[in-house]
Parts: C-alpha cells; structure tokens; sequence
C-alpha cells in the first residue's frame, strides 16, 4: 500500500481519472495532482504514465496510468481492485473518458465518421450506423455508470464520503443536439445518472456532473475548427466569452467539487461552456466532418 504526504486541499486523497492519455483528462489529472491527490489515470493503449507528469517535481510519484477497456466491465473491476490494493482507497473518481464525432445525418453514418469515433466498423451502411450510435451511448452514459458502481462499492466501505464527478456535455442540454444525437442523448442520460446517484447513495458519495462547452484539445483543433479559423475568431463569436475552455479550467472545477469547499454541493450539474447557448455551433462544428466527406 502507498501513502503519500503532501500539502493541499486533496492531500492524501487518491482519484481515477478516466480517459488521460491526452486533452481533458490530461487537464484533469495534472489540477488533481497541483492540489496534492495521487491519481491514477487510464487508457485503452498503454502509456508508461499521465502525459506531462514529468514536468513538475514529484507529480510521477504520486501518478500511475494504467489500461482499461471502460467498455469492458471486467477491465473496470480488474482496475478498481488493483488501485485499492496498491494505495488503499479510492476517495475520487472523474468519468472523464467518452466523446463523439459529429454525424452530418444520424440516420446514415458514413465509414470515415465511424472510423474516427472509434466505433466498431462494418461495410453494411444500416448496421454501420447502428454500432455508432449504440458506441456513442456505451462510451458515454454505461461505462461510467459502470465505472460509478464499481467505485462506490469500495467508497460506501471508506471512512466519509468519496466524489464521484461525471464529464458530460452541453450537447445533453434539453434543446436538443442535431448532429450528436445520440452523444447527446447519453450525456444527458448522464445528467439525469448524475442526480439520481446522488439522491442514492449519499452521505457515502457525493456525485456531481461538469458539462463542457467547446474546450481547446488537440482533436478539438483537428475535428472542429475548420481549417480556414483555426484559431477560432470567427468560430467563437457566438459565445459571450469569445473562446474556448482550457482543460485546465475543467481540471480546477473538479478540484473544487472533491475539495471541502463543495461538501455541501450533491446531484448537480456544473456548465462549463462560456456561456454558450443551446445549439449555437452545431452547424460551425460540423464543418469540418463534411469538409473531410
């Protein structure tokens, strides 16, 4: 078993941060670790650790990233066991790992949409289509559902009470989200998750939800911003900030709702997002896909 001894608002608190082989898990982890937890990420690929903890003194020490198919339930289990047999405890989870690609019509998802998702491929366009959506909803609403259950029945044996913060979507937003339908039907399937274990399992977990507006990762530059605004002006002027998030700032939201600063705060879901309003960049956001088409 590992102890770590470190100053902070997370001190001696160890987290699974789901999805940190790069972007906003990568944030995630990296805040985490600022304010003191040891956390341990993980990737399908094999990664010998958080990328970018090398780059500050002791943050490798008190980090490990290990692999897990979130869409395996065994892989979970197999992985949970193993944190706890190595530091202990498990006091945070972050369901960070899911995402999507937009589909130009939901009813016909072409080969190259599929492939980039990472869905399971067929050369049959209905069944195609099929696994994207059935993928979309696995990776983002069951697999932390998955990953929730697995954790709080180690949390509900720990002394106080563990946080569980799940990384959903202002495609989730009641408004609807032509082009991420099914994206967003699971993320807000994960909203609604979010509450209901909330109301379930307390006092042992409080369970709380970010939603993320547009956020600035290297397959965000890839995938959304068209190839003639890659650096957004134009891209970000329908949001009253007129950018895009950082993972950082995801990162020190998270660092917040497991903090005592949020003990009090249960069930409910946080926008990340600028202000952003429903369904304003569905259209700008898929213009780079159907430029690729």
């Amino acid at each position: 078993m590992i102890i770590w001894r470190m100053s902070g608002e997370l001190a001696g608190k160890v987290a699974i941060v789901t999805g940190t082989s790069r972007g906003v898990g990568v944030g995630i982890a990296h805040e985490l670790l600022r304010a003191g937890a040891t956390v341990i990420g993980c990737s399908r690929a094999p990664l010998d650790a958080i990328p970018g903890v090398g780059d500050e003194p002791g943050w490798a020490l008190r980090s490990a990233q290990m692999v897990c198919d979130q869409g395996d339930f065994h892989a979970i289990d197999a992985m949970v066991t193993e944190v706890v047999e190595t530091y202990g405890a498990v006091d945070i989870l972050v369901n960070n790992a899911g995402g999507t690609v937009p589909a130009p019509h939901a009813e016909d998802v072409p080969a190259l949409v599929s492939r980039i998702q990472g869905a399971p491929a067929s050369d049959d366009d209905f069944e195609r289509t099929v696994l994207f959506h059935a993928f979309a909803v696995q990776m983002n609403l069951i697999s932390p559902l998955w990953f929730a259950i697995r954790v709080y029945r180690q949390m509900k044996r720990q002394e106080g009470t563990g946080c569980i913060i799940n990384v959903s979507s202002g495609a989730g937003h009641p408004a609807g989200s032509p082009t991420l339908v099914s994206y967003g039907a699971a993320k807000s399937g994960l909203n609604h998750l979010t509450r209901s274990l909330a109301e379930e399992w307390g006092p042992q977990a409080r369970v709380n939800c970010v939603a993320l507006g547009p956020t600035i990762t290297e397959n965000f530059r890839s995938f959304v911003l068209p190839k003639d605004d890659p650096t957004g002006a134009t891209y970000f002027s329908a949001l009253p900030l007129r950018r895009g998030g950082e993972p950082a700032e995801v990162g020190r939201t998270c660092v917040f709702l497991a903090s005592g600063a949020a003990d009090f705060i249960n069930g409910t879901t946080i926008e990340i997002d600028g202000g952003m309003l429903p369904g304003v960049l569905y259209e700008a956001g898929l213009k780079t896909i159907t430029d690729l088409l």
